[in-house]
């Protein structure tokens, strides 16, 4: 269905039901969870029109012009996506915590030269960026896998389109077997990446091309305008409904793009196929004028609407759960978009009528140009300042002052006076990790998700005659800063052997934030090599703690903290039965809100950003692991985090929390005397 100018109305409509699928789902995500198959959607209405487009070329002239291609990009969709990611960057220096100002800089290089989706495909095997919040413009994770694909796909059909002229083949045919070959083999590896390791498998550009592929392979078809209307229409119906039921019903721990990714993307390619008409109820509906509208502005709508999803909280101090917060942040974002798409997208889409073709090639151009040099404009105001920042930082305090008692305040009583802010303030809490994490002259000492690698954070004095091993995952790290102030003060030799996102036990965790992901070969096998070294070097004692939400593949929760807390016991055995003390430190409290977040938006307080014990304190493995053995003491600090009910993000004038489940150093080192103490209970032995 057109308008009389080749325009088709339907596809326009077919945009606005994708747009408005992903705008519902970040906005009211439990009412549509399904709601991101609007990208899948996106994705095969752009490889249907770009194909279409270059096979035209192609038939009427014979070859395929890159350099009018690209301008044409150039044209459509940088001024736009520039105009937001300067927004976002300048937004996220006035609103965001100052510790997420680098990641962010990064995050906007990498959207304004495409390349978003990678830049997240290796955050997602980076343990600490999985804790972290999501940046205003990690939506251009999709526009950087379309740019990819409008790089990869014009050359292939160059390629192959020459092939078919030098053979006296039909074009077409060669075209439809060289893109559904690739179409194929991405189909494929995206089934393979989705349910072996989708974290990274979600982003790429290899897992998504073949959603594309399909909208090329559609556009290679020949339409018969007459055609069979009623297999047409129940194409149209049929797609329609496979959008809408993938929206409703799908959830985000499906994995994606595998087998499940077919229902919306073959459903866009039928309703495409469908050609709806003007007489057809389908067709009225896709053309009405409301639909019409988000369709025209669908492009700009996907470029703002996130940013605002993510500046809300922190310009209006309250989530967005309200239904009226839902609208505003909805009509906000319509607004936007609007202003973009008729006062920048239509500005520099068309060049001038007078400018020749040339001219207007070059111009395309410069203006790409003058596009990437704003982006990383843009990235340096964050950046700069980020970087000040970080040179600058360091931990507030070593020991426990007098305005700052931290853990001291709940344990011994101590007094609080009243401080103008908490140390860490908020905005730079995430960077107070202590001296593991490296920085300020100290080398990263944790062991990489990457391999099996051992890594020692080595502390206190070399030659020591008490020696204390720390192992466990990042849960153990945040407890080395309270470690090393004793090692330092009593002359202990203090090693940590840690290894990120790794549960202590001899059985296979699983890696990754996402419901479905891969298992952690690299965790056991570290797990084996660090358990060899502590034989070999029998210290006089092993302090254990981790987190509390290492899973299993394909077992629930509870059956994986089961299951972990008896490879835990096993490993510990391995220890105990070769005469080396072992201690074991509850599980620390794992907030409901990340706190730096929450207490940098305004109006915030400590009570609305504090978690109640019911809810914070999880009995995971290692509480499971100290009842099934005696032998392992368990040291509880349950008191030193938690009053009553409720357990504070700030104590003693101290952050607690640098992120949802990991403290400060500042905090660790306060509760170094409480440590002390509770080691020397359950061990007498030591100095």
């Amino acid at each position: 269905m057109t308008n009389g100018t080749g325009f088709r109305l339907d596809i326009q409509g077919l945009r606005a039901i994708a747009v408005l699928l992903v705008l519902v789902f970040h906005v009211w995500p439990t009412g549509l969870p399904g709601g991101y198959v609007g990208v899948d959607v996106f994705f095969v209405i752009s490889g249907f029109l770009i194909t279409g487009l270059l096979v035209r070329e192609f038939e009427n002239k014979g070859r395929i012009s890159l350099v009018g291609f690209y301008a044409r990009r150039i044209r459509r969709l940088l001024p736009a996506a520039t105009l937001t990611l300067a927004a976002a960057a300048i937004g996220s220096y006035l609103w965001l915590p100052e510790a997420l100002w680098s990641d962010l800089a990064m995050e906007v290089l990498a959207s304004g030269f495409y390349v978003e989706n990678l830049l997240l495909v290796v955050k997602s095997v980076d343990y600490l960026a999985l804790q972290e919040a999501p940046s205003p413009v990690q939506h251009y994770w999709s526009l950087s896998v379309e740019e990819q694909f409008y790089i990869f796909w014009p050359l292939l059909m160059i390629a192959t389109g020459a092939l078919a002229r030098k053979m006296g083949w039909r074009t077409r045919a060669v075209f439809a077997a060289a893109l559904g070959s690739v179409t194929l083999a991405s189909f494929a590896w995206g089934v393979y990446k989705s349910y072996t390791d989708p974290a990274p498998g979600y982003f790429l550009t290899t897992t998504r091309i073949w959603e594309l592929g399909i909208g090329g392979l559609l556009s290679l078809m020949a339409f018969d305008e007459g055609g069979n209307r009623l297999a047409r229409g129940v194409a149209g119906w049929a797609g329609c409904l496979a959008i809408l039921a993938s929206g409703y019903f799908y959830t985000t721990g499906l994995p994606f793009p595998g087998y499940e990714a077919l229902l919306p993307t073959l459903g866009a390619a039928a309703l495409i196929y469908a050609r709806s008409e003007p007489s057809d109820l389908l067709g009225r509906a896709l053309a009405v004028r409301p639909l019409q509208y988000f369709g025209d502005i669908s492009y700009s709508l996907y470029l703002w609407h996130w940013p605002v999803v993510v500046f809300y909280p922190y310009v209006t101090g309250r989530e967005i759960g309200r239904f009226s917060d839902g609208v505003t942040v909805v009509v906000v974002s319509v607004v936007l978009a609007h202003l973009s798409k008729y006062g920048v997208e239509d500005r520099f889409r068309h060049p001038v009528a007078a400018t020749g073709r040339s001219s207007g090639y070059k111009l395309a151009y410069a203006m790409g140009a003058g596009c990437m040099l704003l982006v990383a404009a843009a990235a340096a105001v964050p950046y700069g300042s980020a970087m000040k920042l970080d040179s600058g930082y360091a931990a507030p305090l070593s020991q426990v002052d007098a305005s700052y008692p931290g853990a001291e305040a709940f344990l011994h009583q101590l007094p609080v006076p009243k401080v103008a802010a908490s140390l860490p303030a908020p905005g730079v809490a995430k960077l107070d990790r202590g001296p593991a994490y490296g920085g300020n002259g100290e080398k990263n000492c944790i062991g990489s998700t990457v391999d099996d690698a051992i890594a020692f954070c080595n502390y206190g004095k070399a030659d020591g005659r008490f020696h204390l091993v720390v192992i466990g995952d990042s849960h153990a790290v945040h407890w080395l800063p309270a470690f090393k102030k004793l090692a330092d003060e009593r002359g202990w030799r203090l090693t940590g052997l840690t290894k990120s996102s790794c549960a202590i036990t001899d059985v296979t965790v699983r890696f990754g934030s996402r419901s479905s992901t891969r298992e952690f070969e690299e965790c056991t096998r570290w797990n084996r090599k660090m358990i060899d070294w502590v034989l070999a070097n029998k210290p006089d004692l092993v302090v254990v703690s981790m987190s509390p939400n290492h899973k299993i593949q394909n077992r629930e929760a509870p059956d994986s903290q089961e299951a972990i807390a008896q490879g835990l016991v096993r490993e510990l055995r391995n220890l105990t039965n070769a005469g080396i003390d072992v201690a074991m430190i509850k599980h620390t409290p794992w907030q409901l809100e990340d706190p730096p977040s929450c207490m940098s938006k305004p109006g915030a307080t400590v009570e609305a950003c504090s978690g109640r014990r019911s809810q914070v304190i999880l009995e995971g493995a290692v509480v499971l692991a100290s009842r099934l053995d005696n032998r392992l003491s368990l040291l509880d600090f349950d008191d030193a985090f938690c009053q009553g009910d409720v357990c504070p993000v700030v104590i003693g004038n101290v952050f607690v929390h640098r992120d949802k489940n990991h403290l400060t150093a500042t905090y660790a080192r306060s509760l170094a005397p409480a440590l002390l103490d509770r080691i020397r209970r359950t061990h007498p032995g030591v100095p």
